[in-house]
């Protein structure tokens, strides 16, 4: 068995120790989790966590303090400073458990990935690296705390790791040219620092800037109108092309919006996008959009 308990009995220890110094009585139901998880531990260790009661467990103070102490001797601080000491990222963590991912920050916690074909960048990045050509692009994890907002206007969010990093090939309007461009993430990789990212920018900026740019279909669009931070355009191309170059198997019908009453979130001047995409099956994934021009929407 791992010689280490999951963070949330960690959590929950140190919850019944606190209850037990002021005096309290700490029971649990035997059938919770992490209770299980503990008692286990406590049995590979020789430890009396406290009295089986049948359906309930009652925690005692002479086995928590005993956890305590065999916890301190694999590394642990005192169990009254794990909480605390995990709140922050993978290195502070180190100093409360032996294990970093009890942190409860993520690597990329935040950390957005951006993407700038600005020349004179491309050039010092070559002969930074002593590269033998100039990169078309470069992607960098910025850390978003550090961003000043107030020197962008716009804010573009791009749904596929694909796209983002061919950014640079898209014909984008001229008002774009020098927009802070991220990547949307995937699961726990950039995702939360985005959504924080787009927060803040709210906040400083207000209703203004947003922009996504991704799949037009079904689930692309509902990307963009079911975001929980508001997007103020969105990044395609003509609707007069769209019509003409779709690709009919693009179109998902498990995921119409129609299912998920998006048609009563969209704001209105992306209506006749969806009345293009629908009833038609009208449909394009990002990587069908190099050949043309984009435009606001």
């Amino acid at each position: 068995m791992d010689e280490l308990l999951p963070k949330a009995a960690l959590i929950e220890l140190e919850k019944a120790q606190r209850k037990l110094l002021a005096g309290g009585d700490v029971k649990v139901k035997s059938s919770v989790g992490w209770l299980k998880k503990s008692l286990a531990w406590c049995d590979e260790h020789g430890i009396r966590l406290g009295r089986d009661a049948g359906a309930f467990f009652y925690i005692e103070h002479d086995g928590i303090g005993k956890v305590d102490a065999k916890l301190q001797a694999i590394g642990y601080s005192p169990l009254l400073h794990f909480q605390d000491g995990v709140t922050g990222d993978r290195c502070g963590a180190t100093k409360v458990s032996p294990n970093e991912k009890d942190a409860k920050q993520l690597p990329t916690e935040h950390l957005v990935l951006t993407a700038c074909s600005d020349l004179p960048l491309c050039l010092s990045y070559q002969s930074l690296l002593q590269l033998p050509e100039t990169p078309t692009q470069i992607q960098m994890e910025l850390d978003i705390r550090t961003l000043d907002l107030m020197s962008y206007d716009y804010l573009v969010v791009v749904e596929n790791r694909d796209c983002f990093t061919a950014w640079h090939q898209y014909k984008i309007p001229c008002e774009l040219t020098g927009a802070l461009v991220v990547y949307r993430g995937h699961e726990s990789h950039h995702t939360k620092a985005c959504q924080t990212l787009k927060g803040r920018w709210l906040d400083e900026k207000g209703e203004c800037g947003q922009v996504f740019f991704g799949d037009f279909d079904p689930h692309g669009m509902g990307l963009a109108i079911e975001a929980t931070t508001p997007y103020q355009h969105l990044l395609l191309p003509d609707v007069n092309w769209l019509q003409v170059h779709h690709v009919s198997s693009h179109f998902d019908e498990s995921k119409a919006y129609s299912k998920r009453n998006l048609h009563r979130r969209c704001p209105e001047q992306w209506h006749s996008l969806l009345h293009l995409m629908y009833p038609q099956q009208i449909a394009l994934r990002q990587q069908w959009m190099f050949d043309t021009q984009l435009k606001l929407y």
